[in-house]
C-alpha cells in the first residue's frame, strides 16, 4: 500500500467516535502526530480541544482567547477558546506528513481555508445526539485513560444525576471552573453545520462502528472505502483485512460505543427530558425520534 502524503485533521464533538474514526485511518496508513512519552514538551498541542489548546498559548493570547474576532478560530465544544488563526495555522504546518491531529473544532469557513492552503484534508464524525450527551457525562467525572481530569468534573461532582444532565443540555456558568458554558443544542448545531462544507468528509459514528459496535459490516465498508478515495489511497486486501480493529476498547476514550446504548445508561426521568429535548436536534441531522 502506498502511504499518504496529505496531512489529516480529524474534528468531531466531543464522545461522538473521534477514536473511531482516528483508528480507520490508521489503518489507512497515518500516525496520530505527537510522540506520547514527550507530548507536553512539545510546541503543538497533542489534541486541539480547550484545555490542550490554553497549555500551549502565550501568556498574551490567553488574555485574549475569550474574546472572538473574524482572526480567530474557535476550538473546543461546551465552551470556546478563541485563537488567532496564525497561530492555529502554525501548529497544523508544523505537523509531519503522514500524520493527523483530533481536534474539536465547530464550522467556520476560516478553516476550510487554512487547510486547503497547508494542504491537509478534513475528516468530520457526528453521532446521535442523546448518545453523545449520555456518554458525555460519565466522561466528565471519569475521564479514564487521558491524561488529566476534565474541567468540569468538579462541578458535575456535586449534581444530582438529573442536574447533571439538565446543565449539561441547557448550559449555564460552572463556578468551580470559572466557565460559561454553551448548551447543548447550540454546540450540536455548530459541529452539525460541517455537513454542508464541500472541503470536509462528513461520517457518521453509526456508520463507522460496525458489527461489533451494533451496526453493519457493509456501512462500515462502505465508509472506510469513501475515506480511502477521499485520501485517494486504494482500498485493498490488507485494509479490508484490518477492518475489525476500527472498534477498539484500547481507545483513551472508550466507554461502551454502541448503537443506542444510550437508552440503558440513564434513568427513566432523564432518558425522557434527553429524548425531549433533543428531537428537533435528531431530525436536523436524521436520527430517528
Amino acid at each position: 500500500m502506498s502511504f499518504p502524503t496529505y496531512r489529516v485533521l480529524i474534528n468531531s464533538l466531543p464522545k461522538s467516535g473521534t477514536h473511531l474514526l482516528a483508528k480507520a485511518i490508521e489503518i489507512l496508513g497515518y500516525q496520530e502526530h505527537f510522540d506520547h512519552e514527550n507530548h507536553d514538551s512539545s510546541p503543538i498541542p497533542w489534541f486541539l480541544n480547550y484545555r490542550e489548546v490554553r497549555k500551549k498559548l502565550s501568556d498574551e493570547e490567553k488574555l485574549t482567547s475569550t474574546e472572538y474576532s473574524n482572526e480567530k478560530i474557535s476550538i473546543g465544544a461546551l465552551t470556546p477558546c478563541y485563537v488567532n488563526v496564525a497561530t492555529l495555522r502554525n501548529w497544523l504546518d508544523n505537523i509531519p506528513e503522514k500524520k493527523y491531529i483530533l481536534g474539536h473544532i465547530p464550522w467556520t469557513p476560516v478553516l476550510s481555508s487554512v487547510l486547503s492552503e497547508i494542504k491537509y484534508h478534513h475528516l468530520f464524525i457526528i453521532r446521535d445526539p442523546r448518545a453523545v450527551v449520555a456518554s458525555s457525562i460519565p466522561f466528565i467525572l471519569d475521564t479514564g485513560k487521558m491524561p488529566s481530569s476534565h474541567f468540569l468534573e468538579d462541578d458535575l461532582q456535586i449534581m444530582s444525576s438529573i442536574e447533571r444532565l439538565k446543565f449539561v443540555l441547557e448550559g449555564g456558568y460552572a463556578p468551580k471552573a470559572g466557565l460559561k458554558i454553551n448548551n447543548f443544542a447550540a454546540v450540536y448545531r455548530s459541529m452539525l453545520a460541517w455537513k454542508n462544507e464541500p472541503n470536509c468528509l462528513f461520517t457518521n459514528f453509526e456508520d463507522l462502528v460496525g458489527e461489533q459496535g451494533g451496526g453493519t459490516f457493509e456501512k462500515q465498508i462502505n465508509v472506510v472505502k469513501k475515506i480511502a478515495d477521499y485520501l485517494k489511497i486504494p482500498f485493498d486486501e490488507n485494509i479490508y483485512s484490518q477492518l475489525t480493529e476500527i472498534y477498539s476498547p484500547a481507545a483513551r476514550t472508550f466507554r461502551t460505543g454502541k448503537i443506542d446504548k444510550w437508552k440503558d445508561s440513564l434513568d427513566a426521568e432523564s432518558i425522557e427530558y434527553l429524548v425531549e429535548y433533543c428531537k428537533p436536534l435528531c431530525q436536523e441531522a436524521g436520527y430517528d425520534i
